[in-house]
């Protein structure tokens, strides 16, 4: 128990979580929409995620006059784990599985995310909440790892 304990003071002090929590995670990849969504996918599965569902949203949007080149939203998770804290905070259940939305600008691709860490007054126990953590970390390096792949 002191071990979590000290785990999360190190994870709060080392990220300042607390500064942003309510910002978007965001990165800007050099590259076109496909390489960047092929290096989304195996750097999700790389991170012990399963991607669960793709939704396109490119078409709905130029029905209503809005001109984008692709734009798409990747659920994914840990189906266990997303499983067990929906059981003990039946509130959470709306937002699983995570998702990152990836939308091509022009010969760049943007990423972003919301961060996990704003589900944390959501639940109750320190466990719970390394488990968010842990999230948002793996958030982070995953964005990280996809846009550090194009950078020139």
């Amino acid at each position: 128990m002191v071990a979590r304990i000290l785990v999360l003071f190190a994870i709060l002090l080392s990220t300042s979580v607390f500064s942003n929590h309510n910002e978007l995670l965001i990165e800007r990849v050099n590259t076109k929409f496909s390489y960047t969504w092929l290096a989304l996918d195996k750097t999700i599965k790389a991170h012990n995620y399963k991607p669960a569902y793709l939704q396109r949203c490119d078409f709905a949007l130029n029905e209503r006059h809005y001109k984008t080149d692709k734009y798409r939203i990747l659920f994914f998770g840990k189906y266990d784990e997303m499983k067990s804290m929906s059981k003990k905070y039946p509130g959470l259940a709306v937002f699983f599985p995570l998702k990152i939305t990836v939308m091509e600008e022009g010969k760049h691709t943007l990423i972003i995310a919301t961060p996990p860490i704003t589900l944390l007054p959501l639940v109750d126990s320190g466990e719970d909440s390394l488990t968010i953590f842990r999230w948002q970390e793996d958030m982070k390096s995953i964005l990280r790892q996809v846009k550090s792949q194009y950078e020139k």
